[in-house]
């Protein structure tokens, strides 16, 4: 009995990854048919923490980003170009180089939110509050196993 439980359950987690990587290839998808100024989502989510929180260190955007600091120093590079981010020099210690929205960035920001919630109403359309409420616990429960898991594994 216990072995089909299990096994069961292995197929349905399966399933459930299945669904997931489903879910993020057609969030991707969309976002890249509504082309937000040739952005990636990565891109789009630093101008807007840039935005939120202000001027940061490439090393502080990278854990909010949870990517690496070379993967934060390719995508500032582009959006300098871009000429949404600048880098800057902080006044109080000028060792230290921060990323700053530009005025050109933080009129990005609008479409960027318009699309996003685009993206969202579609993502839940039919979902009823109580819907929505699983859901948010869910992801939350599954981002709890794996904070814990981390930090059990960094204690080891």
């Amino acid at each position: 009995m216990k072995q089909e439980n299990s096994e069961k359950r292995i197929k349905k987690m399966r399933e459930m990854d299945e669904a997931f990587r489903q879910l993020r290839r057609l969030i991707h998808a969309e976002w890249n048919r509504f082309n937000v100024k040739g952005l990636g989502m990565t891109d789009a989510k630093m101008v807007l923490l840039l935005s939120e929180h202000g001027p940061q260190k490439a090393s502080v955007m990278a854990e909010l980003l949870q990517i690496t600091s070379g993967a934060v120093t390719g995508i500032a590079d582009r959006l300098i170009n871009f000429g949404y981010i600048d880098r800057e020099r902080s006044e109080e210690d000028r060792r230290i180089v921060l990323l700053t929205i530009t005025d050109e960035g933080r009129q990005l920001v609008d479409g960027i939110m318009r699309v996003r919630e685009d993206l969202m109403l579609r993502l839940y359309e039919g979902f009823s509050l109580e819907d929505m409420d699983i859901t948010v616990s869910m992801f939350t429960r599954m981002s709890e196993n794996l904070e814990r898991k981390r930090e059990d594994s960094s204690d080891a």
